[in-house]
């Protein structure tokens, strides 16, 4: 097991890993990703469909959160539970086939929880993002268990030699509904302390009120967003070992509080929850070039400890759980002759900690080891092929392997085709194996017992499209197919009188994305994109059910005008199609629109303002069955000053 005692014997080994952005600096922001192939690559070439959000971008929408971010981009669906809490889906698949990376590292606090945990979404400051880089599609070949539907990988900002730093303050007021204000503060600085050390350092403070559709004096009334109370801290400190090694010392804290609030009621009654996450996580990260190439090693633990408070949880209603993750991973990259190989190791525990749930021992804890390959072999100039292998060994499960096979071919310098097949896989869950574990369910009137014989989910995606860009305008085309066999899901097992976990399903997606953008005149830009599931259905008991809570369509429209140098606006809309709901009926789509702007006072100091869901959309309303929510009209004005 690698314990704390192994993680202080590794720091001092003085190993090596690259830094992401590091990488991404070889080429332009918003054509450079690294998650896809964990080296630098055109996203056009790149043996992937990847979108990339930028720190501009970021600022310029005012964003609430990672989800918020997202919501907006193909292939991608920001489903929200009754309170607000969020859950991104890539390409119909639920959020827990959504694996979550802070440049490049695993981020995973919430193993503890089966429902409602999106704190890993917000595990970091906005101000600290330089972009977020979007996989859509399987990456188990590189990245492991969970990684089905895709990947989201924060990428942050880099410490710089010269010091700059900015402070942003926003409140965010609500019109549609009742109370919901919103004040968020963050700041970051970056420069060097010496010649060889540099620091980055980036802090945010958030706070919303509950906000509630109608009377929130109405104790038979739910908010729609619940409250919430947040801070976050990251540091990374860069220390230039020589002139082709550098060592990163990284350091972060969350603090993220769903306060004390209704989540369920009706008359005469209602249930109360609080839940709260305090995160602290520790890394080393050192890359070093050589004459063969350059080898990769990080090292990070992160420690987190979840309050549970639920009021209709039997003695004791409130519960302390706590979760501890080591992740280590070290890898090569080296090129020979047309081959650019990437070969590496990795290993990673995840420890429980649930003195009432887990009866027997108070805690349980897995581990796996991967080791995995990538080769790309560039056959022409414009003919590359990409492939790797992963195998797993999983301390409950055995090994397991997965594979991944990418063609690109570039017909002119504008056009890519580019497609391929890949496996991935998701290991159950602590919560699901572990036989000790009693997971309150039924509204608090039935526990669901793990299940040691449960096998690991697989699935295999098939992709294939086209991109093409230009200076001025940039378009691409994808269809995807994506098969999940035996899919975990709680059900009644007749033999045991009691619900279990179980394989049981497999679930089918299969769509289309569009997504472009053009320069229409030196100062108007106009992007959008389209995303149809022609099939989003599981199969149970050899029946196909369509998918809940999947919009068949979503579609995005947004265009920029830089009105003058100093004042900007953008409006957009987001459309959602139809769906079902957990008993099939079909729920109406909806528009949603958003009208921002900004101004820059002078080049240290502006401000930005907006109107969002200028409709003051109504979920609720549309039809009472919709499981997300909408925030009801709302208003933004934050200012920013940069030094």
């Amino acid at each position: 097991m690698f314990k704390k005692n192994t993680l202080a014997a590794l720091i001092a080994m003085n190993l090596a890993v690259p830094v992401y952005a590091a990488d991404a600096e070889k080429g332009d922001m918003e054509e450079m990703v690294v998650t896809a192939t964990l080296t630098a690559r055109d996203s056009a070439t790149s043996p992937a469909f990847t979108s990339v959000i930028t720190s501009e971008e970021i600022t310029r929408t005012s964003v609430n959160s990672l989800a918020d971010l997202l919501r907006d981009t193909v292939g991608v669906n920001n489903r929200s539970d009754s309170l607000g809490r969020d859950e991104i889906q890539i390409r119909g698949m639920g959020g827990r086939y959504t694996l979550i990376l802070v440049d490049g590292k695993r981020v995973s606090s919430i193993g503890a929880l089966w429902r409602g945990g999106d704190f890993d979404y917000n595990s970091v400051p906005l101000g600290s993002i330089e972009r977020v880089e979007i996989v859509r599609g399987p990456m188990a070949a590189l990245y492991g268990s969970d990684a089905i539907g895709g990947v989201v990988n924060i990428i942050t900002k880099a410490p710089s030699q010269e010091w700059h730093g900015n402070v942003n303050v926003e409140f965010r007021g609500v019109d549609g509904g009742e109370e919901g204000a919103q004040q968020r503060v963050n700041a970051s600085i970056s420069g060097a302390l010496s010649d060889r050390v540099s620091q980055s350092l980036s802090a945010e403070i958030y706070q919303r009120d509950a906000w509630y559709r109608n009377d929130a004096d109405d104790l038979t009334e739910v908010p729609g967003l619940e409250e919430k109370e947040s801070s976050s801290l990251v540091s990374t400190t860069r220390i230039k070992l020589t002139d082709n090694q550098n060592l990163d010392v990284d350091l972060g804290y969350n603090n993220d509080e769903r306060p004390y609030g209704r989540y369920s009621a009706g008359d005469g009654w209602a249930d109360y929850r609080e839940q709260s996450i305090e995160r602290f996580s520790y890394g080393l990260t050192h890359d070093a070039k050589w004459g063969w190439g350059k080898s990769v090693v990080y090292l990070k633990q992160e420690d987190s400890e979840i309050e549970d408070y639920n009021s209709r949880y039997d003695d004791p209603q409130d519960r302390i759980l706590e979760e501890q993750n080591t992740y280590f991973k070290a890898y090569g990259i080296t090129e020979l002759g047309i081959n650019a190989v990437t070969a590496g190791i990795e290993y990673r525990e995840q420890e429980v900690t649930d003195k009432v749930s887990y009866a027997d021992t108070g805690s349980e804890s897995v581990s796996t080891t991967s080791l995995f390959v990538q080769d790309e072999i560039a056959f022409t100039e414009r003919l590359n092929l990409t492939l790797g292998g992963r195998l797993d060994d999983h301390e409950l499960f055995g090994d397991h392997f997965t594979s991944k096979l990418f063609v690109t071919y570039a017909l002119t310098d504008a056009i890519v085709l580019k497609g391929g097949i890949s496996e991935a896989f998701k290991a159950p869950d602590v919560y699901q194996f572990s036989e000790q574990y009693q997971l309150l369910s039924c509204g608090g009137s039935c526990y669901i017992p793990g299940n040691p014989d449960l096998e690991p989910e697989t699935s295999t995606n098939m992709e294939a499209g086209i991109e093409a860009r230009e200076d001025g305008w940039h378009l691409s085309a994808v269809v995807f197919d994506n098969d999940v066999e035996d899919k975990i899901e709680a059900s009644y097992i007749e033999s045991l009188g009691a619900r279990a976990w179980v394989n049981l399903s497999t679930a089918h997606t299969r769509g289309i994305e569009l997504d472009g953008s053009v320069t229409l005149t030196p100062s108007v830009f106009l992007s959008g994109n389209y995303t149809h599931m022609f099939d989003a259905e599981y199969s149970y008991g050899g029946e196909d059910i369509d998918l809940e809570n999947q919009p068949e369509t979503q579609a995005n429209l947004a265009l920029n005008w830089q009105i003058t140098d100093a004042l900007n606006g953008n409006v957009s809309a987001n459309y959602v199609g139809e769906q079902v709901d957990y008993y099939g009926e079909t729920l109406p789509s909806y528009t949603r629109l958003d009208v921002t702007g900004s101004y820059e006072i002078t080049d240290a100091f502006g401000l930005r303002f907006g109107i969002k869901n200028v409709t003051d959309v109504d979920l609720e309303e549309e039809n009472e069955s919709y499981y997300s929510r909408e925030l009801g009209r709302n208003y933004y004005l934050s200012a920013h000053y940069s030094f």
